[in-house]
């Protein structure tokens, strides 16, 4: 179950201010490689590594069981190229085999 201030779109919208791009995402968009693969991210939130992906040819699927913070993900420059699964990562369930799987540390956490 999410956190309620993730649920909140009006909190949601400004999300990406407090938790942008860093230095830990740079790491998770260099596991792709160069070549175009297949990839899951669980709990991705506002988008950001997913539209990242995507700008970079990759299959995505972002998948996070915050309908808000989808919202927002929508709206990226490439989140038309991404699939977004309103889902929490117990629930989650594809036909689709993946080349890469990740989960960052904001919803690690909420394990």
């Amino acid at each position: 179950m999410p956190d309620r201030h993730y649920e909140d779109p009006s909190l949601a919208e400004i999300y990406d201010l407090t938790s942008g791009w860093s230095i830990d995402r740079d790491f998770y968009l260099a596991l792709a490689g160069g070549s175009p693969k297949r990839i899951l991210d669980l709990g991705c939130g506002t988008g950001l590594l997913c539209d990242a992906y995507a700008a970079l040819g990759h299959d995505v699927t972002g998948v996070d069981p915050a309908k808000a913070m989808l919202d927002v993900a929508k709206r990226k420059p490439h989140g038309s190229e991404v699939e977004w699964i309103e889902a929490s990562a117990q629930e989650f369930r594809s036909e689709k085999e993946f080349d890469l799987i990740i989960m960052t540390a904001t919803p690690f956490r909420s394990f």
